[in-house]
């Protein structure tokens, strides 16, 4: 089912905003009025066929309530119907999916790292089985280790369970590297919806507007202004076999000049 959200310019100030958000895509969103979008989704009466909405905040002093991961848990165990013995496989599946071992529900949340406070917290908010996720800035906190978990989590969620997953960011390698599609907000407008591959190949919309190339993008650019035709990838290991096969080819066509 495809999720549409409309605005009328009204409490939010946002300017006759209409936005489709579907299954199984991961939306990234950019601009100066992005973080109206969660309370906007949330609010939205059309959304109530859905399980749950779940919106991954910054961290917080108000983002845990206990001073257990166990009993955080069970704090919000009341909004899922399920009998004890199936939610502890549901705890143990969702710190599974995240990274975590069964033994940090012994842990106290005041003896993590800020990256284990935030895989917990996506723990936490994937244990309800929410239909729509909403993320702030996804690698805020993570170590490179958890960084590559989370990545095998958004995909998993987009491939495997063909969530809508919503990321709200301002650093163009990230939404590059995660999204499928990408929203660029300006002055409380959409200035742009597209492909993200689309998106950061119109460079001169991307100029304008003083927004950065994602690293990989500025990299492909370069190489083709020199000649050196690389095949277009989010994935920096493939870039990089493709950069050194070439590299080798070239070593192989000058010495045999």
């Amino acid at each position: 089912m495809e999720i549409k959200l409309h605005s009328k310019k009204e409490k939010n100030n946002l300017k006759n905003m209409n936005i489709n958000f579907k299954p199984g895509v991961i939306t990234g969103i950019y601009g100066d009025f992005f973080k109206t979008i969660p309370d906007m989704i949330i609010k939205n009466n059309s959304f109530s066929n859905y399980k749950k909405i779940s919106y991954i905040e910054r961290l917080n002093k108000d983002t845990f309530l206990t001073e257990k991961v166990s009993d955080e848990f069970y704090l919000i165990k009341k909004d899922i119907n399920v009998k004890e013995e199936e939610y502890l496989d549901k705890i143990i599946s969702s710190l599974k999916m995240v990274g975590l071992k069964k033994s940090y529900l012994k842990r106290k949340i005041n003896t993590l790292s800020k990256s284990e406070k935030r895989l917990l917290d996506f723990a936490l908010k994937l244990v309800t089985s929410p239909d729509i996720i909403i993320i702030d800035e996804p690698f805020l906190y993570l170590n490179n280790e958890y960084i590559f978990s989370l990545k095998k989590i958004l995909f998993d969620l987009k491939e495997k369970y063909s969530k809508t997953v919503i990321i709200l960011s301002n650093d163009s390698n990230t939404l590059y590297e995660l999204t499928d599609e990408v929203i660029i907000m300006k002055d409380n407008i959409i200035l742009i919806r597209d492909t993200t591959s689309r998106t950061f190949r119109e460079f001169e919309f991307l100029e304008k507007n003083e927004i950065l190339l994602p690293d990989m993008v500025m990299f492909m650019r370069r190489a083709l202004n020199h000649d050196e035709k690389l095949t277009e990838t989010k994935d920096r290991d493939t870039l990089i076999k493709e950069v050194l096969k070439y590299a080798k080819e070239t070593n192989c066509e000058t010495q045999s000049d």
